[in-house]
């Protein structure tokens, strides 16, 4: 079972600009042919509501949600958690096993049992809460996703990866009933990112539970082909891909999800998107980055935020472009794209100090930009000395004349190499001179060694 790419176009307000999420997306064929081993391809999806939250839509009542454990004396931890049996109790007996107003107090109880470090416990007072939801609003209302999430983490907790999995495919095949429910969004986000947690862990050299639970090993299949598949070993590569694949289609997803839903303004819309442009970067999936670029300038644009971030977004894609400019084509789109943008900068008035920030730096940017720059280091405590080293920029970002100026402390040979093959494989934001982009002069930047 596994989720289909949802809407194919949205109009974004009075902008309207039509975003083709689905574009983003991996096809329903290939995602629809998972493995046969595994009932299906999800993961752990992560607690958006984490340490207890209650069911934001219980009725109001006596129990509020407990403050976390670990701030409790124990005194005050067990009148709390009588406070909480006693109330369960009054409920049950006035109104029975089943009322509505035990979700409150029940959520609270497994609440403060999980931060206690009681999570056997905390299982059994959570499914309760469940129980009850069910019974009032059905076997597949969404308001029993958080209560859900909380028993997947004590599950984890506890070790028992299996009953861990097994909740999480009973919360994903959930939101797959509600395809257009924010809800759902929240569900689908949080499940990417722990792919992308899994795909971490497994680069990392960890063998996470989930490689196997999730039959990660077995290849997609083309429609209409079926194969028992290995669970239990193959290629790495196929696991690699599989995860990001996975997680690349959950956030469009969720995108989808928010744009259907009208909420042009939600600030987990850029977010989705951002996420989708660095896991393009570290992925090397280069269309899928630009287009998720485009869409968040497509979101900033409609809902008219400020000039410099909209132009911040343009530059990104200039980046964007000129980085893989190597591998689709020349260089020129991406010194047009940051010509306009020095062109928009200056015409809305922005500040010359925040034009300088972006196109002469001290320090040039190195790109993509929400990677940490690695020659900006400050001098810290415990650094074996710096290294000074110059160079030049040329207009299309690529690092030349490059030359050691001086060393201090001990810093060695091989930390000049290591420095001139960063400065060598880097690619920069082109720098400009009286608002022309033209080769850089020559740049000095102080490079600390760790000791």
């Amino acid at each position: 079972m596994s989720m289909t790419p949802l809407a194919t176009r949205q109009t974004c307000g009075a902008g309207a600009v039509a975003l083709l999420i689905v574009a983003l997306a991996p096809s329903t064929e290939a995602l629809a042919q998972r493995s046969h081993a595994s009932a299906t391809l999800r993961q752990r999806t992560q607690t958006a509501e984490r340490e207890g939250q209650a069911l934001e839509s219980v009725e109001p009542g006596r129990s509020a949600k407990p403050s976390r454990a670990e701030n409790l004396s124990g005194d005050e931890r067990r009148r709390m958690l009588a406070a909480l049996r006693e109330e369960i109790e009054e409920i049950e007996a006035q109104d029975g096993p089943n009322a509505r107003k035990l979700i409150a107090p029940l959520t609270a109880l497994g609440s403060l049992y999980q931060e206690g470090g009681e999570h056997a416990l905390a299982i059994a007072a959570t499914n309760r809460a469940l129980e009850v939801v069910r019974y009032n609003d059905g076997l597949y209302t969404l308001e029993q996703a958080p209560l859900i999430r909380q028993l997947v983490d004590n599950a984890e907790v506890l070790g028992s990866a299996e009953m861990a999995w097994e909740l999480e495919q009973k919360l994903l095949a959930l939101a797959e009933r509600h395809p257009t429910d924010l809800h759902t969004a929240r569900i689908l986000r949080d499940t990417a990112d722990r792919r992308m947690d899994v795909l971490s862990r497994y680069k990392a050299g960890e063998f996470p539970p989930e490689i196997v639970l999730g039959c990660y090993y077995a290849a997609l299949l083309p429609p209409g082909l079926v194969e028992k598949p290995n669970c239990t070993a193959g290629s790495s590569s196929v696991v690699k891909y599989r995860l990001l694949y996975e997680a690349q289609t959950y956030y469009a997803q969720a995108a989808n999800i928010i744009l259907q839903n009208e909420q042009y303004a939600s600030d987990e819309l850029p977010s989705l998107l951002m996420d989708l442009v660095q896991s393009s970067y570290i992925y090397n999936n280069p269309t899928l980055g630009e287009r998720s670029l485009r869409y968040l300038l497509a979101y900033q644009t409609t809902n008219s935020e400020p000039w410099l971030e909209r132009i911040g977004t343009l530059v990104r894609i200039a980046d964007w472009n000129l980085l893989y400019s190597d591998s689709r084509g020349s260089n020129g789109d991406a010194l047009a794209i940051y010509a306009q943008a020095y062109e928009l900068l200056r015409e809305h008035g922005i500040a010359q100090a925040s034009i300088d920030q972006i196109f002469s730096p001290a320090t040039p940017v190195v790109i993509p930009e929400f990677r940490p720059n690695p020659l900006s280091f400050v001098a810290a405590s415990g650094a074996a000395g710096y290294i000074d080293i110059a160079f030049e920029v040329d207009k299309y970002g690529r690092a030349q004349r490059i030359e050691i100026l001086d060393t201090v402390g001990r810093a060695a040979r091989s930390d000049h190499k290591r420095l001139k093959e960063l400065v060598i494989r880097s690619r920069f934001r082109p720098m400009t001179t009286d608002g022309q982009f033209t080769d850089s002069g020559r740049i000095v930047v102080r490079y600390y060694v760790n000791g």
